[in-house]
């Protein structure tokens, strides 16, 4: 999938899609999940999320991907944007399909590469139901639910569930989703990375101090640590009418009050630092990315 893509999307006309996603909880209580995959993979999860927490990572449970994401992860898994995902979800087309005593191999493509997805059969259930196995043809579109695991040197989607496409609609629903997770991913870390930043830079000078500051790109523009803690989560928005007042809040209410971030706002838009956008609630750097 090319960059290309993401020129004619616009991120808010999909925010909505994500809700439509597959959850781990949603999975397992419709019994997508079958119990010996479950079990098999509980002490996976229990050791990603200690790695997890390790490193300070965020972590997100289910996300869309396409193949060409998993051939790139790295031996730690998927991770967009400094997020670790444990379950992803993959549209593609069925190229091959090799069957076996316990398991099923498929060759799975989509429009950016092609890998092998693997599911292993529970034999309870087969014995017990012939339909457990999942009819799908070659050339069929699929939906696949798993985790990237690397064998011998290459990676590998260990499906927990593969399920037939009827709809096509369900493969652009699909990219539309890829895009708008990963969007959506780049600007929470950009958010985080703004806050931490700041914070740390501003521990160790008082609030009302008017010290200049450097800031990433190399110059003094007046601004205390507090207010360039404002003024960088401003500045990291990407959309045209910026961010609203509201949403700087809820980033920042652990750092300061309510009206401390209104006296900010204020002084910033007197200075020329910031100005409004679509009403007094929103507002753009007057040196926006």
């Amino acid at each position: 999938m090319g960059l290309s893509l993401y020129g004619g999307i616009i991120s808010s006309q999909i925010e909505n899609n994500d809700k439509n996603l597959l959850s781990l909880a949603h999975v397992e209580k419709k019994g997508y999940v079958r119990v010996k995959e479950a079990e098999c993979t509980i002490g996976h999860r229990n050791k990603n999320n200690q790695q997890t927490l390790s490193r300070g990572r965020r972590t997100s449970r289910t996300a869309p991907i396409v193949i060409r994401q998993a051939l790139h992860s790295g031996d730690e898994g998927i991770t967009i944007w400094g997020t670790d995902i444990q379950i992803v979800c993959v549209v593609a087309r069925v190229r091959n399909i090799r069957i076996q005593s316990t398991k099923i191999t498929y060759i799975i493509q989509d429009i950016t590469a092609r890998m092998r997805a693997v599911l292993w059969l529970d034999q309870e259930s087969m014995e017990e139901d012939d339909k457990s196995n999942p009819k799908v043809n070659i050339n069929d579109y699929i939906q696949v639910y798993g985790s990237v695991k690397t064998n011998k040197g290459k990676k590998v989607l260990m499906a927990f569930r593969i399920m037939p496409i009827t709809d096509i609609n369900a493969i652009t629903f699909h990219y539309l989703q890829c895009i708008n997770n990963k969007i959506k991913m780049e600007m929470d870390s950009k958010k985080e990375k703004v806050i931490n930043n700041n914070t740390n830079l501003g521990s160790g000078l008082p609030a009302n101090s008017m010290v200049g500051i450097t800031d990433n790109n190399g110059y003094s523009n007046g601004l205390n640590p507090r207010q360039m803690m404002v003024f960088n989560l401003i500045r990291a928005s990407t959309s045209e009418h910026g961010i609203s007042k509201q949403d700087i809040y809820a980033s920042l209410k652990d750092h300061m009050s309510q009206m401390e971030l209104e006296n900010i706002l204020e002084w910033m838009c007197g200075e020329g630092h910031i100005y409004t956008t679509m009403n007094d609630e929103h507002f753009r750097a007057t040196d926006a990315y």
